[in-house]
Formats: C-alpha cells, sequence, structure tokens
C-alpha cells in the first residue's frame, strides 16, 4: 500500500511526489499521457524567482527574457532590462525533471494510465487506474489520494454538479519555427496583446522558446463585454491574425496546435480537503486569475499540501483545514485585487481606457539607489493632443547606505489642445544624510512664436 496515490504529472503534481520522496514516503504519481511531451500546454513564462523557489535547473528553460512588450490596439508600451529578468520553461522538461527526481528518491511513476474510480474505506482508499496500453484496469490501494488533475477535478469530485460555481476561460496557442530574422525581433522578449484589435475578453501572447520556436496564443474568458459578445472572433482566428499581420514572418512552419480551459472558483471557495483526498494547483484554482500565472502557484501549493500531508502520514494528525485556511490568508487578498483588475480590463474598459492605464504604468517610474557614489537622472518627455490626459508618477528611493547619492527627476509635457492635460507626481523617499536629490516639471502648450519658428524650419 502507498502512503500517497498523485494523479496528475503537472507542475502541482509532480511537485508533490518530488517534495513527499524526499521526505521518504512511499509515492505513486500517475497520469494518462505516455510520455511527458504529450499535451504540453502551457505558455510557461515566468521571472526568475520561481526558479531559485524550488531549485529548478536550467536544463528546462526554453529561452530568457529581459523586456517585456504590451501591444494595445494603438500603441506598444516597452520595458527593458539589462539583465535577465525571466524564463519561458519547456514544459515537458520541466514536468520530466520533477517526475524523474521523485524517482531517484524512491517514487514509483506510470504513464499511459488512467484514473478510473476512487473507493474510499476507513484505513485506506482503494483507486482503480485503466492500463491503457494493455486495455485492463489496476487497482491500488492507498493511505491519501491527491487530486492534481488540474480544472476538472476528476478525483476530488465524482460529480460536476458537486463543485462550486466556476469562472470560465478558454485558449489556442500555436507553436511556430520562423525564419531567423523574424525569431531575433522576439527571442528575448514576452509580448502581450491587450484591446480589441488583438485579443477577445482576455489577452493575447507571443513567447519565445529556442530552435527558432514562438508561442503564440490568445486567451479569454466567458464574461460579457463591452462590444466583443457579438464579434466573430475566436481565439484561434486572434491567433492566426498575430501570425499573419503582427508578426509577419517570412516563412514559418506550424509545429503545434493546442487548447486548453480554466474553471476558476472566485473567490477561492473550492473544496482542499475531502475523505482523504487532497486538492493542489489548478483543483485549488492555484492560478491567478488576471494573468493566468499557474505554475509557480501551482508548486506553492504543492509544497503547502506536502506539509499537512506529511505531519497526517507520520503522526496521524488531521490539520488539512489549516490548508485551506493558510492558502487563502496568503492569496484571497491578491487573487481578490486581480479578480476585480480582470473584470475592468477584459470586460468593461473601452480601448481607449486599457491605452490610457497601460501608458500610466508605463510612466511610473521607480529609481533605488542601495549603495553610496551612485547617481540617476530622469527625464520624461511627453505631448499630448485631443482630450488625451497623462500622470507622471516617479520615485528616487535612497537606501540608509547610500551615501553621497545623486538623483534627479524631470519631466515635460507639451499640451497641444486645451483638453489636454497632463499631471506630475514626483516623489522623494530618502533615508541617508549626505545626498542630494531633487525634481522638476513643467508643462504648457505652445506659443505662437514657438510654432513659427518650428514651422519656418519645415516642421
Amino acid at each position: 500500500m502507498y502512503d500517497v496515490v498523485i494523479v496528475g504529472v503537472g507542475p502541482a503534481g509532480g511537485q508533490v511526489a518530488r517534495n513527499l520522496a524526499k521526505r521518504g514516503h512511499n509515492v505513486l504519481l500517475i497520469d494518462r499521457i505516455k510520455d511527458y511531451f504529450q499535451n504540453n500546454f502551457s505558455s510557461a513564462g515566468m521571472t526568475l524567482d520561481p526558479m531559485k523557489e524550488f531549485d529548478l535547473p536550467e536544463s528546462i528553460i526554453g529561452s530568457y527574457w529581459d523586456k517585456i512588450s504590451i501591444q494595445c490596439s494603438k500603441n506598444c508600451y516597452d520595458w527593458t532590462s539589462k539583465e535577465k529578468k525571466g524564463v519561458v520553461l519547456d514544459f515537458g522538461k520541466l514536468r520530466e525533471f520533477l517526475a524523474e527526481e521523485a524517482i531517484q528518491h524512491g517514487a514509483d511513476v506510470l504513464l499511459g494510465h488512467k484514473y478510473v474510480s476512487k473507493q474510499i474505506n476507513k484505513e485506506k482508499i482503494v483507486v482503480t487506474i485503466f492500463d491503457v496500453e494493455n486495455n485492463i484496469e489496476k487497482k491500488i490501494e492507498t493511505k491519501l489520494l491527491v487530486d492534481a488533475t488540474g480544472p476538472m477535478r476528476k478525483v476530488m469530485f465524482d460529480d460536476k454538479d458537486q463543485q462550486p460555481k466556476m469562472m470560465l476561460g478558454s485558449g489556442t496557442e500555436y507553436l511556430i519555427e520562423v525564419d531567423e530574422h523574424t525569431y531575433n525581433n522576439y527571442k528575448d522578449k514576452l509580448v502581450f496583446f491587450l484591446g480589441h484589435k488583438w485579443a477577445i475578453k482576455g489577452y493575447s501572447w507571443i513567447f519565445p522558446m529556442e530552435n527558432r520556436i514562438l508561442k503564440v496564443g490568445a486567451g479569454k474568458t466567458q464574461l460579457n463585454a463591452i462590444n466583443q459578445n457579438q464579434l466573430d472572433k475566436t481565439t484561434r482566428s486572434i491567433t492566426e491574425k498575430i501570425i499573419e499581420e503582427y508578426i509577419k514572418p517570412k516563412e514559418f512552419k506550424i509545429i503545434d496546435k493546442h487548447g486548453g480551459i480554466i474553471r476558476y472558483s472566485e473567490g477561492l471557495k473550492d473544496v482542499f480537503y475531502k475523505d482523504k483526498v487532497i486538492g493542489v494547483g489548478d483543483a485549488i484554482s492555484a492560478i491567478n486569475p488576471r494573468g493566468g500565472e499557474g505554475i509557480r502557484y501551482a508548486m506553492q501549493s504543492a509544497d503547502l499540501a506536502c506539509n499537512y500531508i506529511s505531519e497526517f502520514l507520520i503522526s496521524g494528525k488531521d490539520n488539512f483545514n489549516n490548508y485551506r485556511k493558510t492558502w487563502r490568508s496568503r492569496k484571497w487578498f491578491k487573487w481578490k485585487l486581480s479578480e476585480l483588475s480582470a473584470g475592468r480590463m477584459y470586460s468593461r474598459y473601452t480601448d481607449e481606457q486599457i491605452e490610457n492605464r497601460v501608458a500610466f504604468f508605463h510612466r511610473n517610474l521607480t529609481i533605488n539607489h542601495l549603495i553610496e557614489n551612485t547617481k540617476s537622472y530622469q527625464l520624461v518627455k511627453s505631448v499630448l493632443d485631443d482630450s488625451s490626459k497623462a500622470v507622471y508618477q516617479g520615485k528616487i528611493f535612497v537606501n540608509s547606505k547610500a551615501q553621497k547619492t545623486d538623483g534627479y527627476q524631470l519631466s515635460k509635457a507639451i499640451l497641444l489642445n486645451k483638453e489636454s492635460e497632463f499631471n506630475a507626481k514626483p516623489e522623494l523617499e530618502i533615508y541617508a544624510d549626505d545626498v542630494k536629490c531633487s525634481h522638476g516639471s513643467a508643462s504648457g502648450s505652445l506659443s505662437e512664436d514657438s510654432i513659427f519658428y518650428l514651422m519656418s524650419r519645415g516642421l
């Protein structure tokens, strides 16, 4: 008899198997896929932090990125760093690594085996699985059962009607191999699309992989959205439009097309534990409802669940209610803000509102002085026409150790219309004594003399 049987070989299930096997527990990990690269459905873009948090190897990285671009219906906004800021993972290699490391610590893994049902007794659970290749059923005994089957929650619930109310989402992604010139335009950045032109009730994306491969996709929520409910657009048509009209590769080859769904419980009202079954990952809505980021949170939920699983196996203490309480205390407020933000961005905002919102964050800058003898100079220029509005919010932060800091902010704006508006909010946060920091701002319309000067020079 196993201590734990885990159904689902994704990041959450693989991390549970890896974690518990390292603690010396008798673990079985099963999945219906025949190999780790089958149903390889995940955009898998994230920052560098999870690589350290979960001690993940470089071998699972598809590419690094140091830029983020947000393309709205009208303008594109770029954020660039001189250092690597994140990665796009090879999802199949991630699944393989987690499972293989679990095996190295004594776990068993059965691929090509489909979960069928469970029978819960007082001392054990009898799990029925189906061997796809040999066309036979098998029965396995375990003390605990982990549902890592994703949004369908197949292990926790025998009947869909038992599940809490869900917010639904769906997506399409193409893997395409492009020419070298096209690939070089995207090889080190993540591109996100917002607005009605390139997305539908959600957002779209371009993520780079190695070997001239790009992940191109679109995701949508099932929310009622302004000006989008009656449009003849699908995530597939949006994805193809991005390839043909935005990327415009000289030549490309479609390697794979796939889709997926999200079933998210608003307010984190999922069942985390019931009758010796523990949910992890998407089975407990461990996914950010605004951006769809899931891998990091799936693995965090796995590690948290393992603490209570291990405690139960060692001492017999059933503290699984604290699993739900702890997770909600860490994520509920952030998730609630993300729910509200997603509702506004994907269903209520017009293209102009989305553009203004992104532009605001694009101008919200912070410079951090952390060591002594450092200098910074911020200069932001804006030209505003019609009824446009802009806000510049910048901060100079000086650490207590950053003596001899020299920091300056300057924002300037030209207003081409009486209805246009510019607001500046410079900030200084200083914790050192020997510094020189200041800021300035100027805005106004062009004088007739200035206009004559520009026109006389052909402008």
